[in-house]
């Protein structure tokens, strides 16, 4: 034990030394302003929904809180579909190509062609299965009031100023709408029937966004949009297939579990789990504006220099694992003080939900530097497919199980060593390929 501590005090000495460094540099510089903006983005996206949420929950209650829950989950299929692996691809191509105006024009305007195709299939399937299916047609203006946001999705161009790492644009197409628009939950919901109009406020904020996003990258682009063609679509679409296989993997069971969830149990279990998720949502997305910033580096760098980058992101590892390992722990012994005060005392069993849960921040984080940060910016599309197929099998068989056994508390234990495993076989595969 001796040996370890002088060890350990010049791995973070010389960690810290070449993070200043780095951080000196126009291209450091460059990230943490990104980071900057991405993070005052992601308050608008998470923390401005987790200062809505205690109200939502209290008037809602339990059952009609999961209402909304389901109608997320069940829209999020959606979204997934029309987003397609273009979060991923489009962003690298762009990132490729920052310096070509008329390339980038040509990428955005394909892509916005691709995501409108799919999101109409999306919507006729939609529409014709809750038509369909009596039981279901109650529903359909919930849930048409939340597809909304999925209008928002195709218009909605983070992945474009990503790319360009010009984040900023992020920051006020996410902010400014939500800023004003979540205040008129107070405002205009005011009772359990009132749940439609939590989706309806949402959306909207999801489609002033895109549209504002839109307007941006269009006057950013300073060149004629194209036309769209066929063959460009087909080929964006193919060259997103892999990353919106892996992205729906991972995606999937995440809202399907939602869904299992409410299959086997109630609409209130739903909204005990749900409150309890969104809470670690939040708390997950104060990462995302470091690893989003970080993506488009790594891209370039694993081009350009595959050894230093293997060696910075082995150091990325350790310090994100850490840092959420220790943010968790000390959330876990937080929440049976915190939540009864923050979501009211009818939600007291979504404590036990975040206890486990928060685990998953660490897990997950760690998991999208190997996957994202390692696998994809390496280019190893295929091997990272395979992960999450793996992960989605495995949720498919242990999830049910999950449940029967444990309820809401077993689904979020299965989550959490669902993530656990993703982010061992990555840790595998980087290894095998001499990049940790």
């Amino acid at each position: 034990m001796t040996g370890v501590t002088p060890l350990t005090q010049a791995w973070f000495l010389a960690t810290f030394v070449d993070a200043r460094r780095k951080f000196r540099s126009s291209t450091g510089r460059r990230i943490l302003k990104n980071v900057a903006a991405l993070s005052t983005a992601q308050a608008a996206s998470y923390v401005l929904p987790l200062v809505v949420l205690p109200y939502t929950a209290t008037v809602l209650g339990p059952k009609n809180f999961g209402k909304v829950a389901l109608m997320q989950a069940v829209v999020q299929y959606s979204t997934l579909i029309t987003n397609y692996g273009f979060s991923f691809s489009a962003t690298r191509q762009a990132a490729l190509y920052q310096g070509d105006p008329q390339k980038l024009a040509e990428i955005v305007v394909n892509v916005w062609a691709a995501k409108c195709l799919l999101m109409l299939a999306c919507l006729a399937a939609s529409v014709a299965v809750f038509t369909a299916i009596p039981s279901l047609r109650p529903a359909l203006g919930a849930y048409l009031c939340g597809f909304i946001s999925v209008f928002g999705s195709v218009l909605y161009l983070d992945w474009f100023f990503q790319a360009i790492e010009e984040m900023r644009w992020i920051t006020i197409i996410n902010v400014i709408p939500k800023l004003v628009l979540s205040p008129l939950v107070f405002v205009l919901v005011k009772g359990p029937s009132d749940y439609a109009l939590v989706l309806l406020i949402q959306s909207a904020a999801f489609l002033t966004s895109g549209i504002a996003g839109a307007s941006l990258a269009r006057r950013r682009l300073h060149v004629a949009l194209p036309t769209p063609t066929l063959g460009s679509i087909l080929a964006q679409l193919n060259d997103g297939w892999r990353t919106f296989m892996a992205t729906v993997s991972t995606n999937f069971y995440t809202s399907t579990n939602t869904v299992l969830l409410g299959l086997m149990t109630n609409l209130t279990v739903i909204g005990y789990y749900s409150a309890g998720q969104k809470v670690v949502a939040g708390l997950q997305s104060l990462w995302t504006p470091v690893s989003q910033s970080l993506y488009p580096y790594f891209c370039k760098s694993f081009r350009a220099d595959p050894d230093r980058t293997a060696r910075q992101l082995r150091h990325l590892v350790v310090l994100v694992f850490g840092v959420t390992l220790v943010g968790a722990s000390l959330v876990c012994m937080a929440a049976p003080h915190l939540v009864p005060i923050y979501l009211g005392p009818k939600f007291r069993s979504s404590v036990g939900v975040i206890q486990v849960l928060v685990f998953s921040v660490c897990a997950v984080s760690t998991n999208t530097v190997l996957g994202v940060h390692g696998m994809l910016a390496a280019g190893l599309h295929s091997s990272f497919l395979r992960v999450v197929g793996a992960a989605a099998l495995s949720n498919v068989i242990l999830t049910p199980i999950a449940i029967f056994a444990g309820g809401y508390l077993g689904l979020a234990v299965s989550t959490v060593l669902i993530e656990v495993l993703i982010a061992l076989l990555e840790f595998r595969i980087l290894h095998r390929n001499a990049m940790l």
